[in-house]
């Protein structure tokens, strides 16, 4: 219901400033100014100051930034959408924050580590230009992947956490933000080998100075795969049925943990997940027809099923709008006019009618007509 407001309150936002200024945002009117000033400035965001930068592992970058004082902070394990200029265009990337609440609190800093993937747009920019950046654009923290608050008086749940290589970022920041230890916590962090694994120096004096904290290494390229249900069987600090799960991790690995916990009588409110990357529902059907209308222009496409819309006008010259190309920032919402879309992450498929839609995890299921 309230993302649902959210995006009706921006859509009234855009239209009224459509109306006065002939722009999607008013603060559009002002982007001139604001890229004479600052040409790495993103009127939609945050300006952040970039404090410092350092590899965590061969393939991890941190970044420390100072947001700017009207950036209201963060609750750790959330994430933000990163943006940069580059080559002349705006891109983003959605990012945990993997620092602790009390860096900020103290500092007002904040830092993002980020696996620099060789065919990712973002993260090589980021890598090849850190050097000469000194601001990043950075939208407010949000998402509900945080530490759910035990009741007083009631018994004390075990915390039992699962990473997969960069999926570390948001269980760091929880767990070095943690002041008040009532209940064990077992990490499972799973890598392929311990020279992949981001703070592994810190997560291991933490377990030795913190003895409600276990530290689970799975070098998956010497031990296979985590056995998640085998390895809390054997786990006598952990009752299985009465603990909370956070899993962060491919899209995959987190659906399977969760079905297995599920299976083993674990409550389904009781797994918590964040997911990087999108797992595609396995769909056939014949190719349809989208005609995505910009600005009074009109463009046919050609969406085969199971593709995203934002990919499938891409592959046809088009550039839609777009952030973390997840489902998560909502920068690619649209409207649809007519037609039926399947959402790519819950598969179900949307009604006839107008509504929004996110081109990134929506694929034709029907002929379309969207409004970017």
């Amino acid at each position: 219901m309230n993302e649902t407001i959210s995006l009706w309150g921006q859509r009234l936002y855009r239209q009224f400033s459509l109306m006065l200024a002939n722009q999607p945002k008013l603060s559009y009117y002002l982007q001139p100014l604001l890229r004479w000033n600052n040409a790495e400035l993103h009127p939609d965001y945050y300006s952040a100051r970039i404090v410092d930068s350092g590899w965590e592992t061969e393939q991890i970058l941190s970044v420390w930034l100072e947001p700017e004082p009207s950036w209201t902070g963060f609750t750790p394990g959330q994430h933000l959408l990163v943006t940069l200029l580059h080559q002349g265009r705006y891109i983003s990337r959605s990012f945990s924050i993997s620092s602790s609440s009390g860096l900020f609190a103290q500092q007002k800093q904040i830092r993002i580590s980020c696996r620099i993937q060789p065919q990712g747009q973002f993260t090589k920019a980021l890598a090849a230009d850190i050097a000469k950046l000194t601001h990043l654009s950075i939208s407010a923290a949000t998402g509900d992947f945080v530490l759910e608050p035990q009741t007083d008086g009631a018994p004390q749940q075990s915390i039992v956490m699962v990473a997969a290589g960069s999926g570390i970022t948001p269980l760091w920041s929880m767990l070095n933000s943690l002041r008040c230890w009532t209940s064990p916590v077992v990490l499972f962090y799973c890598v392929k080998n311990a020279a992949q694994a981001a703070f592994l120096t810190e997560l291991r004096l933490l377990a030795a100075k913190q003895p409600l904290f276990e530290l689970q290494l799975i070098e998956t390229a010497s031990t296979g795969r985590l056995n998640l249900v085998q390895q809390l069987k054997e786990n006598t600090k952990v009752s299985l049925t009465n603990a909370l799960y956070y899993l962060c991790g491919p899209a995959a690995m987190s659906r399977q943990y969760k079905d297995d916990l599920i299976q083993q009588g674990v409550p389904s409110d009781a797994v918590h997940a964040e997911r990087f990357g999108l797992e595609l529902a396995a769909t056939q059907g014949p190719v349809k027809q989208a005609l995505l209308i910009e600005q009074g222009k009109v463009t046919t496409i050609e969406a085969a099923a199971g593709v995203p819309l934002l990919q499938a006008a891409e592959q046809q010259g088009l550039s839609p709008r777009f952030g973390c190309r997840i489902g998560v920032c909502y920068q690619c919402v649209c409207q649809k006019k007519s037609g039926q879309v399947l959402n790519l992450r819950t598969g179900q498929i949307s009604g006839d009618g107008p509504e929004q839609i996110q081109l990134c995890i929506s694929a034709a299921h029907s002929d379309l007509q969207i409004e970017l």
